[in-house]
């Protein structure tokens, strides 16, 4: 009986929770000017009840899904495109939220932050293509010499600043030199900022760090660095044999 009445409870928590997050993410299609029928659409067609499923959505699903509400036989609902756009800047907020590990927070997007988020997403967009375009650099030269150390820590930085890891983000977060991003930084470009607050921790890292600890290997293992990155071969940690040298070629001994 008792195990009933917890089976109970628990499902009217988890009811009460589902309908607490539809009411969170109805608040914020109202905010951004949705009117009832379209909010109702939307939460429907896109079968999100809560505003963190949106991330699950591309950007391309996001523009079918509103063509398919305008377009449907019974009950079609116009979304502008202004309307399109908003939805496309909430999915990028809670992409990035996601991606950084930071909390959703529903009461945080307002209008005014929709309007950020739009600028934001276009400017990424614009980085992001073209640093796709570009020539990517060049590979620095193996590291053979600890004397030659600055030089091959400032062209690895540029080189893998040039390469995209998992998420669109810069692998050179991988080896930066602050692990918590400082509290009310200011970034000129929001790839800069997803570099200085990608987080060091869960898959996504795992694959780029192992990915930066190859990019690594290849350049160090025929010099004097190798000693300090082997360490780390089993577990293909990036950051970790990059801390090692940095820690040994920037330390006061050497």
């Amino acid at each position: 009986m008792a195990d009933a009445n917890e089976a109970a409870n628990n499902a009217a928590i988890n009811n009460n929770l589902v309908v607490q997050q539809r009411a969170d993410f109805d608040a914020i299609l109202l905010r951004l000017g949705f009117g009832l029928e379209q909010r109702s659409a939307i939460i429907e067609t896109s079968g999100c009840f809560n505003v963190a499923m949106i991330g699950l959505l591309t950007a391309d699903q996001i523009s079918k899904m509103c063509k398919r509400i305008e377009s449907r036989a019974l009950n079609p609902v116009v979304i502008t495109t202004v309307q399109e756009q908003f939805l496309l800047s909430l999915r990028h907020w809670v992409v990035n939220k996601q991606r950084l590990q930071d909390p959703i927070i529903p009461n945080d997007f307002t209008l005014v932050a929709a309007l950020n988020q739009t600028q934001l997403m276009r400017q990424q967009q614009e980085d992001e293509a073209r640093m796709d375009k570009e020539v990517v650099a060049k590979a620095p030269d193996k590291f053979k010499l600890g004397s030659s150390w600055k030089i091959f820590a400032e062209a690895l930085e540029t080189y893998l600043g040039q390469l995209l890891g998992s998420g669109r983000v810069p692998l050179k977060y991988i080896i930066r030199k602050t692990e918590v991003p400082l509290p009310n930084a200011v970034y000129q470009t929001e790839l800069e900022r997803n570099v200085a607050m990608a987080p060091l921790t869960g898959e996504a890292f795992l694959r780029d760090n192992a990915k930066v600890y190859g990019i690594i290997k290849q350049l160090v293992r025929e010099g004097p660095g190798r000693s300090y990155i082997l360490p780390f071969d089993s577990i293909s940690g990036g950051r970790q044999a990059w801390l090692a040298l940095r820690a040994h070629y920037e330390g006061e001994g050497f």
